[in-house]
């Protein structure tokens, strides 16, 4: 067994097909499905040309890929799945659909628990994780200040990640809405706002 990358250089290829038995049938059907390889290759970097370059004519689009973590891809799934900022009535709406915001639950006269929704946007969900995951480790941007703040709070990194992944749905879906360019130093100032506007006890 062998992993596809070791069989994607061509170069390669010689040295891998000595590894196998001398047999002129079994050597000719692995030319035959390198050959299948090599097409499907090809038609996939030909699709994603395409795609990319009917992605940047969609102007909201380009103004996802402003911001930090989210590249053409992920800019392009989220407006694709969303379709229109409209959906949601609020945030929180917003993040339950991407399978990150808190839900609560109870059974019969048990605790209220809260948890995360089993049933979301699955592709929306690995998106906006990825794009958080990215924009931390890009660091020097606002949301890996709020990662590092979080996790010097005490969140454990998955919740400081998802929290990362909160604030990142919320500035695309506002860019969205208001039509407005990505503003760094607006990204929190909300939450913050909030916070400050609740008395302390």
């Amino acid at each position: 067994m062998i992993r596809e990358n070791a069989f994607v250089r061509t170069e390669e290829r010689p040295a891998l097909l000595q590894r196998l038995p001398d047999e002129t049938c079994l050597r000719a059907d692995v030319k035959l499905l390198w050959r299948g390889y090599d097409l499907a290759v090809e038609q996939e970097e030909q699709m994603r040309r395409r795609l990319q370059a009917d992605a940047k004519k969609i102007e909201v689009v380009r103004r996802f890929e402003e911001v930090p973590g989210v590249g053409w891809v992920r800019a392009a799934t989220f407006y694709t799945y969303l379709d229109t900022p409209w959906r949601f009535a609020g945030k929180a709406k917003l993040w339950k659909y991407l399978g990150i915001g808190l839900q609560r639950r109870r059974s019969g006269k048990g605790p209220e628990r809260l948890h995360v929704p089993l049933q979301c946007q699955r592709r929306l969900k690995c998106m906006i994780l990825g794009a958080a995951k990215s924009a931390i480790a890009q660091g020097n941007n606002p949301f890996a200040d709020q990662h590092r703040r979080w996790l010097e709070q005490g969140l454990s990194v998955r919740l400081a990640r998802r929290n990362v992944a909160r604030s990142l749905a919320a500035t695309l879906w506002g860019l969205w809405k208001n039509g407005s360019a990505y503003r760094p130093e607006w990204v929190g100032v909300a939450d913050a706002a909030s916070a400050a506007a609740v008395p302390s006890r």
